[in-house]
Parts: C-alpha cells; structure tokens; sequence
C-alpha cells in the first residue's frame, strides 16, 4: 500500500514540476513577444526652457528604433502649430499660445505600439508693458488699525476686509469719515484676507485656513463657511464668476456657488511670471492687481495672461510708509456709480481717490 502511494506523489511532483516549467516558458515567449521598443526622444529644447509668445521653437529628436512607424509632435496635444524640417527636426510656432506652462511631447509609433517623451517649456508675454500714471483727486480718512486685505464698493457701499491675528474683520465704510458702519470680528485664530460682494452676500477669504465666511450683505449675518485647496489672498468678480489669488502668478476662476475652479490663469509679464499677486479689481475687462510688498498695481488680460499695464504709486505713497515692509499699498476698489477708483494700504491713514491717465 505504501509503494501505491508513494508512486502516486511521485508521478504527482513530476507533472507539477512539468507544468511549472511550461509556464516559464510561455511567459518568456510573452516577454519576448512583447519586448517594448525604443522611442525617440527630445534632445532640444531642454526642459523648462523660457521663450515669448511668438517665438519659433526648433525640436530637435534623437535615439529611437529604426524603422518607427510614424512620429508626432505637439504641443499640448495640438498638432497644427508644428511643421516637418526633416525626420529629427520639427518647427513649433507659438503666436497663439497664451502664456505660462506648456508641454511639447514627442509620440513614437510602430507595431500599434505607442511611446511618448515630452518637456515643460514657459512662455513670457510678447507685450511690452504699458507705464501708467495716476493722479490724485481727492483724500478721505483712513483707519490706522486697519490692515487693509481687501476694498470693494457695491452699489455705492464701501466695504472693507482686514487682516492679522485677533484684528481680522469685515467692514462697512462710511467713505467721508472713514469710520465703521457696521463690524463682523473673525475668530481670533483666523487671518481675514480680500472681499467680494457676490449677488447679496458678501464673501470673505482667509490666508492660511483654506475657509471663506459667507454674509448677509444688509445685515452682516454669517451665513455658511466653505472650504478651498489653496491660500486665499485676493478675490473680485469676473463676468458672471469670480477670481481668486493665492500669491502666486496663478488666478483661479471660480463657479460662485459651489467654488469649483473653471479654469487658471497664469500671468506673466514680457520679463518673468509676476508673482505676490494679491488684492484684485474687475475693471472694464480687465484684471487690477496689488503687487504685495510693492507700490505696484498690474493690469493684466485675463484672456491671455498678459500684463497689458503697470501702474507704479510709489509717489503716491505716503513717505511715513515707503520705508515700511508691510504697509504696503494694498487695496483697489471701482465704484461703478460714478467710475471712479480708489486705493488704500495696510494701516494708511489716507484713501485716494485717483485718476489714471488712460482713463
């Protein structure tokens, strides 16, 4: 009985082991059936190369397979902007592109196989910015304990946002006295930043707790809080959206409602990406930026990215505060009654009403 069974595990060791030897087989012939292939790859321009809009890039290919089917060149998946030079060599034109990041990929074919190198090259703008001057046309009081975050009229209203911790508020503004109509402290632990009135709330970002506190705008009340996934610095209307900064050269256009981003816009001058864009205006089309730690407003496109204007107040900025690191001028508000513009900074004791010289 024994020797039955002991045949028996035998004959079953040997089929295991055969079995075990077949599939190694058949998976190197998969292995080998399936070997992948070389594709080609981008030898020029090298990742994150800088241009301007307009530039003609040359791409340059190398290494590969022989025999590659075929070979595509894009840039951001679209084909129509590059032309054959020869079959390492393709030319890209960019005079449509907007502004900021763009990828240029490489996709090798053959044997219905597909392979894809690609690079991140930046874009600045091609335009030249405008210098805009600003006149002062009239001074009203501002408070000093302010920290100005934010600065809007809705219909003839001013309302105000302020900043730092155990100090951040909303405000309305009696624009003659500059005192305080009506006051909505945040938590002690929150740091106000910009304001936008949205329909008939009033909605105010913080810097560093990714949460925006909703108003009643007659009464103040606090309606609801939301949450977003970056900093919260500037905010203003945009068509029938709105746009946000988050200090970087980044807008974000936001669906009002729920919050959710459309889309962004990268902003870039024809030097570099401008960055520490904070209080902002919607003006006649046009993006009206705070500069932070600077006395610099930034017009800027918001179809293309492109900063279209600069408009320097360093002359207007009081002297008590020019050699201040923080009391910079931070605070754009458009009152769409009479169009006029005003403009205040953190803990300034005076508001301008101004006039620019394209207006």
């Amino acid at each position: 009985m024994n020797k039955l069974i002991y045949g028996f595990l035998f004959l079953l060791i040997l089929h295991s082991c055969g079995t075990d030897k077949e599939e190694k087989i058949n998976n190197q012939q998969k292995v080998k059936s399936t070997k992948t292939f070389k594709p080609k790859h981008i030898t020029s321009p090298y990742n994150g190369s800088e241009f301007t809009i307009g530039d003609t890039i040359t791409v340059i290919t190398e290494g590969g397979d022989n025999k590659i089917d075929s070979i595509i060149v894009d840039i951001d998946g679209f084909e129509s902007a590059k032309y054959l030079v020869s079959d390492n060599k393709f030319v890209i034109l960019t005079n449509q592109l907007p502004v900021g990041k763009h990828y240029i990929n490489v996709q090798s074919f053959k044997n219905g196989e597909r392979k894809q190198d690609n690079i991140a090259v930046f874009f600045k703008s091609d335009i030249k910015p405008k210098q805009i001057k600003a006149i002062v046309i009239k001074k009203y009081p501002h408070n000093t304990k302010s920290y100005t975050q934010g600065l809007t009229f809705d219909e003839g209203n001013l309302y105000e946002g302020t900043g730092q911790w155990g100090e951040s508020a909303l405000k309305k503004i009696d624009l003659e006295t500059g005192k305080a109509l009506e006051i909505y402290s945040l938590p002690s632990e929150i740091f106000g930043e910009g304001i936008v009135v949205y329909k008939d709330e009033i909605i105010q970002l913080t810097w560093q707790a990714q949460k925006a506190f909703v108003f009643d705008k007659k009464t103040f009340e606090l309606k609801k809080t939301f949450t977003y996934d970056t900093q919260g610095w500037g905010i203003s209307n945009y068509g029938n959206n709105l746009i946000m900064s988050d200090g970087s050269n980044i807008l974000y256009v936001l669906e009002p409602n729920t919050f959710t981003v459309i889309k962004q816009i990268e902003v870039y001058d024809n030097v570099r990406a401008v960055t520490n864009l904070n209080e902002l205006e919607y003006i006649d089309g046009k993006i009206y930026a705070n500069v932070y730690l600077t006395n610099l407003i930034v017009v800027i496109n918001p179809e293309t990215g492109k900063v279209d204007g600069k408009i320097d107040l360093s002359q207007i900025t009081p002297q008590k505060y020019r050699e201040e690191h923080d009391l910079v001028l931070n605070g754009i508000a458009y009152n769409t009654q009479n169009n006029k513009l005003y403009i205040t900074g953190k803990r300034w004791d005076v508001l301008f009403e101004i006039k620019l010289n394209n207006q």
